[in-house]
């Protein structure tokens, strides 16, 4: 994927969306380069959304809420900021779901449009299908175009 995103044949959009955070291109460039800012900036807007899932789903099962993905036991384990690497959680959930994602649909990625959407709908695709709520995802539940 990245040999892709090195290419001098990429429209300008495409290179424009290679310096926003929340883009899986971003992503893929900067999670295993840690001196340079981008990583930086990558992990904390991780950290934020991390958070923001996990507070949300917890807060939904606490209060009766029907969720919209169902984690075994109940509720996700929160993560403490001084942990060794407490963004784990979201950047195994991506790299799962986009090794999930490659497998049923080979050709979306890694040279189709979804190497340059934001990351939202890739994760809310993959808590989905890491815990469901249903053995079948009903359509009307259903992220975007992805492949269940």
């Amino acid at each position: 994927m990245k040999q892709h995103y090195a290419s001098d044949e990429l429209f300008a959009i495409d290179k424009r969306s290679m310096t926003q955070v929340d883009n899986l291109s971003f992503f893929i460039l900067y999670i295993d380069k840690p001196d340079t800012p981008e990583y930086k900036l990558l992990k904390e807007y991780l950290w934020g959304v991390q958070t923001s899932y996990i507070g949300g789903i917890n807060r939904q099962i606490d209060t009766n809420v029907v969720p919209w993905f169902c984690p075994k036991g109940g509720h996700l384990p929160t993560v403490s900021h001084n942990a060794d690497n407490p963004t784990q959680f979201i950047e195994t959930l991506i790299w799962e779901t986009l090794e999930i994602d490659i497998q049923r649909r080979p050709n979306n990625l890694p040279k189709g449009k979804g190497m340059f959407k934001p990351m939202s709908g890739l994760i809310q695709y993959g808590l989905q299908i890491k815990y469901p709520c249903y053995d079948k995802v009903p359509q009307a539940h259903r992220i975007g175009t992805w492949a269940y």
